[in-house]
């Protein structure tokens, strides 16, 4: 390049294939930088062949699975780097799940299948359920009971559905869709007329229905639609052994031929492969595995030394076969479940391939890609590990082994490690994936795995768990706000009526007390105003007296509101007796302490009365005034004593 940024001219004048050649060596992010020097370099960066060769440089063939199904191989090569990625993001969301429907015994897991967001695991008359997307782990669990028929002779479980065959030809099944899991064990409205020997199933996904087929002893087949027989064919004479089946097509297998029907009408055979026995002899392959892929029509079959790749579509290359021997012997063979089912579209980028990883007895798992072309199998990805692998799955993008304690990930494409899973179970029995996700199973134990995109977990993380939370914080200070306005309310109103009684009667009471202090405050009214107009009248200071005659009318009204309330206490008594005996005791009482008298009754009024009568040098006159103007006070004090009695049972009666 020179002084100012730009690329040499030479660089350029090189031809297109020589340039698309050097850049594919390139990572994804030099490429990024490289198009914003010029546009020569960012039509080169954009030409998809350079994408292709970037394939070609890093997992060595033109074919592979297809990821992001497109034909562009630009979106393909970015959408797998970003697949990748989530795979061996540091951050796993792990919950753990014990099957336990009874404490009476311990759960074995027989069988167990993926398909996110449900997890099924069958055992002997249970089978549960684990929907993985609750929120709560409590509503995860379904336990569906499954009793097993008796005398049972085949059967075949998946995510829709659990269906048996007997031995007298019988067929029963039970749905898992919906609500149907709440209803028993049901028997086909049809049987065969010998020993059921094979059934398979078809999820609901397949069909807008549930379908299973099954095979007897005596080579007839048997479609069913729910529970009813929808038709019967009969396709050998011997027994059946293996049954696929998937929207219309349908495969069977007697330890002799391959019969494909297409439509449950048109009927199709081969000729099981023939491989050497120990005498020398050819004898047809005694299949272990068998998976189909549907969607580029191919069967799979392998027994422990001999993997065959046999395509059955009749109208195109019907039959052909090829052909890889596993020395090291097979252990397990899976398949990309996802795209089997998937129709194969050839344009899209990688030739839309589908994998399958073969496990072997020397702890070695082999990927292979069986839609690639060609005459021969050839191995993808050969990985070898030096401890035992218990079990393996793949998907298009990567192959997962599970050993003793960890996980293992790898690129199914390139057999690079992507990330190691630490802490998990020590003798896994079933694996099952989806893309970010995987269930590890062994005994009644469920691990499930879910790993995130950086962004998302923190999406996850900082928007909606904190969404949660302001949506709980908002409630708990809405609750406590109203609860806080209706406290503050009631003690506005508390407030307002002490600061009311404090104004009018002096102070916060109850209505007892509020009743008793009117009657005081009336009875000391009153007796002011007799003391007032009697200092007036004497002209001299009587305080002592009415300070002692307001304490005895107070002492008086004391005590008989005590008597009135000794009897308001016994009102409800059925005694009446008791009623009048309190009765009498309160007249006697009354006559023991007879109401106070006024001053000019009392001895001391009498003393002093006669004091003023033999004093004054008037003589006759003055006193025949003086003895008018005491009638005049007798009068007035006559009538302030009966204000004043008035006043006191006015009280008494409201206190009472």
């Amino acid at each position: 390049m020179s002084g100012d940024g730009t690329p040499h001219s030479a660089f350029l004048a090189l031809p297109a294939e020589i340039l698309i050649n050097i850049l594919s060596h390139l990572d994804e992010k030099d490429l990024y930088v490289l198009q914003e020097v010029c546009s020569s370099l960012r039509r080169l960066v954009n030409d998809e062949e350079l994408w292709k060769n970037l394939f070609i440089s890093q997992i060595r063939t033109n074919y592979f699975p297809s990821f992001a199904q497109t034909p562009k191989y630009s979106i393909e090569y970015v959408d797998r780097q970003q697949g990748l990625r989530q795979w061996g993001h540091n951050r796993a969301v792990k919950t753990k799940y014990v099957i336990a429907p009874s404490p009476r015994f311990q759960v074995q897991i027989e069988s167990m299948l993926f398909d996110y967001p449900r997890c099924a695991c069958y055992n002997d008359g249970v089978i549960t359920i684990v929907q993985l997307h609750q929120r709560r782990k409590k509503d995860r669990l379904i336990y569906i009971p499954c009793t097993t028929p008796q005398g049972c002779s085949t059967m075949h479980f998946n995510i829709n559905s659990a269906v048996f065959g007997r031995f007298d030809g019988r067929v029963f099944g039970k749905l898992l869709s919906n609500k149907s899991y709440l209803t028993p064990v049901t028997e086909f409205n049809a049987r065969h007329t010998h020993c059921v020997t094979s059934i398979a199933a078809s999820s609901s996904q397949d069909f807008s229905e549930d379908w299973c087929v099954s095979g007897s002893a005596n080579g007839e087949l048997m479609w069913w639609c729910e529970t009813k027989l929808v038709k019967n064919m009969r396709v050998s004479n011997r027994p059946i052994q293996r049954l696929a089946l998937l929207k219309n097509w349908t495969i069977a297998l007697d330890d002799d031929k391959i019969y494909v029907i297409c439509g449950m009408d048109e009927v199709h055979s081969l000729v099981l492969p023939r491989i050497p026995d120990d005498t020398g002899s050819e004898v047809p392959l005694n299949v272990q595995f068998l998976n189909v892929d549907f969607g580029a029509r191919y069967l799979v079959l392998a027994d422990v030394k001999n993997l065959f790749v046999i395509a059955f579509d009749p109208g195109y290359n019907f039959g052909h076969t090829r052909f890889l021997q596993i020395k090291e012997g097979i252990s397990n063979l899976v398949a990309d479940e996802s795209t089997c089912r998937r129709e194969m579209n050839s344009n899209f980028a990688g030739g839309d391939g589908c994998f399958i990883a073969v496990l072997t007895t020397d702890n070695s798992v082999k990927v292979i890609n069986i839609r690639s072309p060609g005459n021969v199998l050839k191995v993808n990805t050969h990985l070898h590990f030096d401890r035992e692998v218990y079990t393996c799955q793949v998907t298009n993008l990567v192959v997962v082994c599970a050993l003793a304690g960890s996980l293992q990930i790898f690129d199914a494409a390139s057999g690079e490690l992507v990330k190691i899973v630490q802490k998990t179970d020590k003798d896994p029995q079933f694996l099952g994936l989806s893309q970010g996700r995987m269930v590890v199973a062994s005994r009644n134990v469920i691990q499930y795995l879910q790993y995130v995109p950086e962004d998302g977990f923190n999406k996850k993380r900082i928007g909606g768990s904190s969404r949660g939370q302001n949506i709980k914080w908002e409630k708990e200070v809405s609750l406590g706000m109203d609860i806080y306005d209706e406290e503050e309310q009631i003690r506005q109103e508390t407030a307002e009526r002490n600061r009311q009684l404090l104004e009018d009667y002096g102070g916060d009471m109850n209505e007892e007390e509020l009743h008793l202090r009117i009657a005081l405050m009336e009875s000391e009214s009153a007796a002011e105003q007799i003391a007032h107009e009697g200092q007036d009248d004497d002209g001299e200071d009587d305080d002592g007296e009415d300070d002692e005659e307001l304490m005895r009318a107070l002492e008086e009204s004391r005590r008989q509101h005590q008597h009135e309330e000794l009897l308001n206490s016994f009102a409800d008594d059925d005694d009446d007796e008791f009623r009048d005996a309190l009765g009498r005791s309160l007249a006697a009482e009354r006559r023991r302490f007879p109401r106070a008298r006024l001053r000019h009754n009392t001895p001391e009024s009498r003393t002093h009365e006669d004091t003023n009568t033999h004093t004054g040098n008037n003589g006759q006159q003055q006193l025949g005034q003086q003895q008018q103007q005491q009638q005049q006070q007798q009068q007035q004090q006559t009538d302030d004593e009966e204000a004043l009695q008035l006043a006191i049972a006015l009280s008494l009666s409201e206190m009472s």
